[in-house]
């Protein structure tokens, strides 16, 4: 992808603002590359490139807003958005709860961005599958999955000199690796550069786990030790964070946060910050409002410490921005934390699985959702790698357990602590959220299991 670079980006911006006359006004564009190779059977079936901009518009007369949308960067284009947003402000009552717009501040060079990883191409693609496909078929397994790079340019300006860019990268691959025997074993990994990925371990630790489930036996229903990897964090991570680390779900009651801010609300071994400039994560160094983002302490050592803002929660709050805004037609107002970062510890894999009497080590989940909001409880299955833990070994496979389980629960019973590893949770890998997490294995003491799948 050959990038627009800042100015080819902001110029149009500035311009058309200035041409509008309006007082209040500001456009956000998002400009994204996505290339993605798909697998199956061991063999790649398609390869899919899109390239596409969207640009936002919004016009503030008194405190009434309007806003329009396209996807030129084009003058013409650009000047009918601002109209066409002051027009529809003109229609709208005020709006008491305007926050104003963002002002003029500095903004850090983007962190998340590797020029070679925006070069890469699909024979590039092909060879990090071919290794993985190898590498399966000479375990006698099948493997399926998906490589993508995504090449990113944000951009924000407003009439009260905001302007800011941005590029980012994200890689990803990730292997399913199946067996006639009917295992599955998964594995995946996830950087801004592509360099990091590594086929060979991924598919290392996907064959593992298929050559392991195999004669899957049923668990009982009950409160059972358990290890989690980094994948099956990352979900749990996210439910907590569509719950409750808003300042609008602070403010309404709904998150675990309310009412609670300076008491434990989990045990000490968990800290959870949100942090788009940790040199680990994925992320531009500003919101879509142009409010540059800041690192937010959730929770220390299972003490509440507070929620993120975007400008509609913060002024609400009698507080600031944490520059936690993030696309409207992904979410609605009151902040987004999209980059948490959970903090780890030293055990390796063989530690926390040797901490086990008996218990379950869950590789990930698949379509988790929340019955209980306030208390950050998730509710699914678990998928690719299930299996029973006994005097510190595995010793089986087991069919795929449906849990009930509060986060808040969990994250008060951790006993150790792995590294961190970059992972996303299901949804937002499959393109369905927003959430990036810097997240360590970990092994807890207490996970409710309510039932099993036909083994």
């Amino acid at each position: 992808m050959t990038l627009l670079e800042p100015d080819a980006l902001l110029s149009p911006l500035h311009t058309a603002l200035k041409a509008s006359r309006l007082d209040e006004a500001d456009l956000w564009v998002h400009r994204r590359r996505a290339a993605v190779t798909r697998y199956s059977h061991s063999s790649i079936h398609q390869n899919a490139v899109s390239d596409e901009t969207h640009v936002h518009a919004r016009a503030i007369v008194g405190s009434a807003i309007g806003a329009t949308s396209g996807n030129s960067l084009e003058a013409d284009a650009l000047r009918e958005l601002l109209a066409g947003a002051a027009e529809l402000a003109m229609v709208q009552r005020p709006n008491v709860d305007w926050p104003g717009l963002a002002t003029g501040a500095d903004h850090r060079e983007p962190i998340a961005f590797d020029a070679a990883t925006a070069r890469l191409g699909a024979a590039d693609q092909a060879t990090a599958i071919a290794t993985i496909c190898e590498a399966v078929d000479t375990a006698g397994f099948r493997a399926a999955g998906t490589h993508s790079v995504d090449i990113t340019e944000d951009a924000v300006a407003n009439t009260n000199g905001v302007s800011a860019y941005a590029p980012a990268t994200v890689a990803y691959l990730r292997a399913l690796v199946l067996g006639e025997h009917g295992g599955s074993g998964y594995a995946d990994d996830l950087s801004h550069r592509a360099a990091e990925l590594d086929p060979a371990a991924i598919a290392s630790r996907a064959i593992e786990k298929c050559a392991l489930d195999r004669d899957r036996t049923q668990l009982a229903p009950g409160d059972y030790e358990a290890v989690f990897e980094e994948d099956a964090v990352a979900e749990i991570l996210r439910i907590m964070s569509i719950t409750g680390l808003s300042g609008q779900a602070v403010r309404e009651g709904r998150s675990f946060l309310a009412g609670v801010i300076g008491q434990p609300v989990t045990g000490p071994k968990f800290t959870l910050h949100d942090d788009a400039l940790h040199p680990g994560q994925l992320a531009i160094p500003f919101d879509p409002e142009g409010t540059p983002k800041q690192r937010v302490a959730l929770v220390e050592r299972g003490v509440a410490k507070g929620p993120v803002y975007d400008r509609w929660s913060a002024k609400a709050a009698g507080a600031a921005s944490t520059g936690h805004a993030v696309d409207p037609g992904r979410y609605g107002h009151g902040g987004h934390a999209g980059n948490l970062v959970m903090a780890g510890g030293t055990a390796t894999r063989d530690e926390l699985i040797g901490a086990v009497t008996r218990g379950i080590l869950i590789t990930r989940f698949h379509y988790t959702n929340t019955p209980d909001p306030k208390r950050a409880t998730m509710t699914g299955t678990t998928r690719d790698g299930t299996f029973l833990i006994e005097n510190g070994r595995i010793t089986r496979a087991l069919a795929n357990v449906r849990y009930t389980m509060s986060a808040l629960d969990l994250f008060g019973g951790i006993d150790l602590l792995g590294p961190q590893r970059l992972v996303r949770d299901w949804w937002s890998t499959n393109g369905m959220g927003s959430i990036v997490c810097l997240a360590p294995a970990m092994k807890v003491s207490r996970a409710t299991i309510t039932g099993s799948s036909p083994a």
